[in-house]
């Protein structure tokens, strides 16, 4: 029996020489390291959350402002002016005691604006309301982040209207047998003509209806977009096209997937574009109850196939808007990849000039996006603006007008703007939001604006507008 025991014979074996130099070998293995870490105590720490979501969606609209609001008084049909178009042609010249015209008289024709509406909703359950109120539960309140991005929304979808005819029409159908897959081609986009990026106004898990261009009838079967490429050649949609539906079909947003009638989609119902106001009548001949093709002062200067850009072609724009109107171009817009085509033109000349030759800078201010000049004129980059299209603006003298009713609201008639989805056994406890604009944009002067169409020579990169 040893002399000691418990305790004693502990520490007696741990301060043996021999005993330290084993357990020096054994204890890593046999207990791991015996110091803290953040992995070790990963289950007390905690994770910190900034007060802060971050913005990963696109909301600047340019070509908005280019319209000046006017409050109308839409008590009946329209919204109603006068324009002058012709002259009395009786003045004459004439020789001694000789005949001269007779009598003539002006002309003046109505100009009758109606006004569209676009409508959102937005939808929250009352547990995504309560639970959210408090910072300590949540980024931000559902309540105010649904009722705050809506506008947001709702501009992105006016910009599209803005940059395009007016016609509700995001692209036409590319595919010689559509029906054939979910996968559909697609082209124009806008209802603009152009082979490029047909995708690009149509978002994912949109309701979308195909509208038959003779008859302005809606197809049957309406479809959900499921995803769009990412070269912007197509759409991919929950199931494939109905068997009606054709090449060079629109394809139009409709409510929901119960549609059958061409009255719940977006077709000629958009607000007026830019397309649509400075137009010869391509897109738009009857505007706003005006014959473009007997009345040419209400019809822009178009040159449909313009081709390579140059100098001359920017010129005649100018020398055809200043003969035909007295109009004056006093803002150009295009197409970021138009853009680059105009700092084409001056490329040859840019790399001698300068004060800082030993130190060449070979871009332009373009490339921080502020406007560039075409003769001292600002040319701006627009996201949305159709690819092939420039635009020449006379911003003071086309006078463009925006007539409204409602800038936008929350719908409270009735005075609520948080309303029950449904009664009885359809009622759920979840709140709906409807959002309201009504008006309609215009141009007085259109003739003082021109476009030129068909601009050849792009380098366009496909980038989605978020």
């Amino acid at each position: 029996m040893l002399p000691f025991q418990g305790s004693e014979f502990f520490l007696w074996l741990i301060s043996d020489p021999i005993v330290q130099g084993l357990l020096s070998l054994t204890l890593p293995i046999v207990f791991g390291t015996i110091s803290s870490s953040t992995q070790q105590e990963d289950g007390i720490l905690k994770d910190y959350y900034e007060d802060f979501i971050s913005e990963h969606t696109n909301n600047k609209v340019p070509l908005s402002d280019l319209f000046r609001w006017e409050q109308a008084e839409y008590a009946g049909r329209a919204v109603e002016y006068r324009a002058h178009v012709t002259r009395n042609v009786s003045p004459m010249f004439v020789g001694e005691d000789g005949a001269f015209a007779d009598a003539g008289a002006q002309g003046h024709i109505p100009v009758r604006i109606q006004q569209r509406k676009m409508m959102a909703r937005i939808r929250m359950t009352s547990e995504s309301m309560y639970d959210s109120r408090k910072s300590e539960g949540a980024y931000v309140s559902n309540k105010k982040d649904e009722m705050s991005r809506i506008v947001d929304d709702i501009a992105r979808r006016e910009e599209y209207a803005i940059n395009t005819i007016g016609n509700g029409v995001l692209a036409f159908v590319d595919d010689s047998d559509p029906d054939s897959s979910a996968t559909v081609t697609v082209d124009s986009p806008g209802g603009i003509a152009n082979d490029n990026f047909g995708n690009r106004f149509i978002l994912e898990g949109m309701y979308v209806g195909f509208v038959n261009p003779a008859t302005g009838v809606l197809r049957s079967g309406v479809r959900r977009v499921a995803s769009v490429s990412t070269d912007g050649t197509s759409i991919v949609l929950d199931s494939a096209a109905g068997s009606t539906v054709a090449d060079n079909d629109y394809i139009v947003q409709v409510a929901n997937s119960s549609v059958t009638d061409v009255l719940d989609s977006s077709f000629e119902k958009a607000f007026r574009g830019f397309m649509g106001l400075v137009d010869d009548g391509t897109y738009v001949n009857n505007y706003d109850g005006v014959d473009r093709s007997v009345y040419g002062n209400h019809a822009s200067y178009v040159k449909a196939s313009t081709g390579a850009l140059s100098t001359d072609v920017l010129q005649q724009v100018s020398d055809a808007v200043s003969q035909k109107l007295g109009g004056m171009i006093t803002r150009v817009v295009g197409h970021h990849s138009t853009r680059r085509l105009f700092i084409q033109l001056t490329d040859p000349d840019r790399r001698y000039g300068g004060d800082r030759l030993t130190n060449p800078d070979p871009l332009t201010r373009a490339f921080t996006q502020d406007d560039l000049t075409m003769g001292e004129v600002p040319f701006t980059a627009i996201r949305d603006f159709p690819l092939d299209v420039m635009g020449f603006i006379d911003e003071k003298g086309a006078d463009f007008v925006r007539y409204g009713t409602e800038k936008g609201k929350w719908v409270d008639e009735d005075g609520r703007i948080l309303i029950r989805v449904g009664t009885g056994s359809a009622g759920r406890d979840a709140f709906e939001a409807w959002y309201r604009k009504r008006y309609q944009n215009h141009c007085r002067q259109p003739a003082k604006c021109a476009r030129l169409d068909g601009i050849t020579g792009h380098s366009l990169i496909v980038v989605r507008a978020e």
